[in-house]
């Protein structure tokens, strides 16, 4: 019997206890919000058509700071993942009940990264550059920063936040019992069993939207596994799997630069936003981007298994950034022919 198995064997009633808190606080949420008006009002950018509420991912919050706080071992590194947990679901659920201006948006993340980036410095074995304290400090703030955004940016159409969320963490599971690192296999649980619980009112339809207290809190919880693996495999499965949300990102921001497009502004150039505006449905896309995470995140796994660890890393970097490119251009394209860009 594999580790991991055993592991999910034990722990399936937390999973399923977490689960049911994340769902009952979300559906709670959702009521609450329907009857004070705490509504996402669809625009001309937004990707869905009815009034729904927003802020139900604070069940993903809750429930994945008490399974944290009940059984990961305890220590400064736990600490710190609750304080930033409740600082940037704090800093997320303010934005979801009044928009904050996105520089006061921006310095709330980075407080919640610090605690983080302190307890938890980019330093896991076998790192090919030893970094030193300050800038391994530094590199884990900015990897907060970049996961934290990444999920808000992505979290757009039906389940793709939570799904992807799902992937990653069940990649990382894979390899969490390598090296002891209980803190990021308690945690990785935490998050896929709260995406669970919440997803029934989120896809395949969704009757309420996470908004940023979740995918601010599902975002630091992501870059943890990749601060907290104990060894450099591990943070690289982390990073393989979030490697299609983290280039949408990244490839999004450098193309809207490019374009002297403000930043700072709404915008439906992401490639999940159109491929979904060129008549693919949220339930595909979604369902799409789950697999191509779990497919990377499945791969670099296999690629350690056969001791191919850089060649993989590289490898899956590359397809991902292609992938990307192309379906990007294509679906471009697509939508600029239909005189819909």
């Amino acid at each position: 019997m594999s580790p991991l198995f055993e592991a999910l064997l034990t722990a399936w009633p937390r999973l399923l206890l977490v689960a049911a808190v994340a769902f009952v606080v979300a559906e709670a949420w959702r009521r609450l919000a329907l009857r004070r008006g705490v509504l996402d009002v669809p625009g001309h950018r937004s990707s869905h058509a009815v009034a729904t509420p927003r802020g139900a991912g604070i069940g993903i919050a809750v429930a994945s700071a008490l399974a944290i706080a009940l059984w990961a071992p305890q220590g400064t590194e736990r600490s710190a993942v609750l304080v930033g947990g409740l600082v940037v679901g704090l800093v997320g659920l303010v934005d979801d009940l009044r928009t904050l201006p996105a520089s006061w948006k921006f310095a709330g993340q980075a407080l919640a990264a610090l605690p983080v980036a302190i307890a938890l410095p980019l330093a896991p074995d076998g790192l090919p550059i030893v970094l030193p304290p300050v800038l391994a400090t530094a590199a884990s703030v900015a990897m907060v920063l970049l996961f934290v955004n990444a999920w808000n940016f992505m979290d757009g159409i039906d389940g793709i936040a939570a799904w992807a969320a799902v992937a990653v963490c069940a990649s990382v599971l894979v390899v969490a019992g390598v090296g002891g690192a209980a803190l990021v296999a308690t945690i990785a649980m935490a998050l896929l069993a709260a995406c669970l619980g919440f997803l029934p009112l989120n896809f395949p339809k969704a009757r309420a939207f996470m908004g940023d207290c979740g995918s601010h809190v599902l975002g630091l919880g992501l870059a943890v596994l990749v601060l907290a693996a104990p060894r450099v495999e591990g943070a690289a499965v982390a990073m393989a799997a979030s490697a299609a949300f983290l280039v949408d990102v990244l490839g999004t921001l450098a193309l809207r630069a490019r374009d002297g497009e403000p930043l700072a502004s709404a915008h439906r150039r992401h490639l999940y936003q159109l491929v979904t505006r060129s008549g693919y449905s949220h339930a595909r896309v979604t369902m799409a981007y789950a697999a191509w995470m779990l497919a990377s995140g499945g791969g670099m796994v296999m690629a350690q298994q056969a001791g191919l660890d850089a060649i993989g890393a590289g490898l899956i970097l590359f397809a991902t950034v292609s992938a990307w490119w192309w379906l990007q251009r294509h679906f471009s394209s697509h939508l600029k022919e239909r005189g819909q860009w």
